[in-house]
């Protein structure tokens, strides 16, 4: 029959063993990461930084930005008169 000590030297072992097992595969996926993400991750690098450097300066993207809130507004202006142009026939 196991006693007090016994258990206590079972559940030792198994704690052990355990963070051993946690350490492996906590190794593992960090190596997984490395080799398997970071390749992908740093395409996507690449990738974003080629789309940056063809959308040109911040300066064009204001002009852009006013353009598109006063179409916006025309639009909503000419759907308001649709609107009233229906109710009407």
């Amino acid at each position: 029959m196991l006693d007090k000590q016994d258990l206590q030297a079972i559940r030792d072992l198994v704690k052990e063993e355990s963070a051993q097992s946690r350490q492996e595969i906590m190794q593992g996926v960090s190596v997984l990461m490395e080799s398997d993400f970071r390749p992908q991750f740093d395409l996507l690098a690449e990738g974003q930084q080629a789309i940056l450097e063809k959308l040109g300066p911040l300066d064009d993207w204001e002009v852009m930005d006013t353009r598109v809130s006063a179409l916006e507004a025309m639009v909503r202006k000419l759907n308001r008169e649709v609107a009233a142009l229906k109710k009407a026939q």
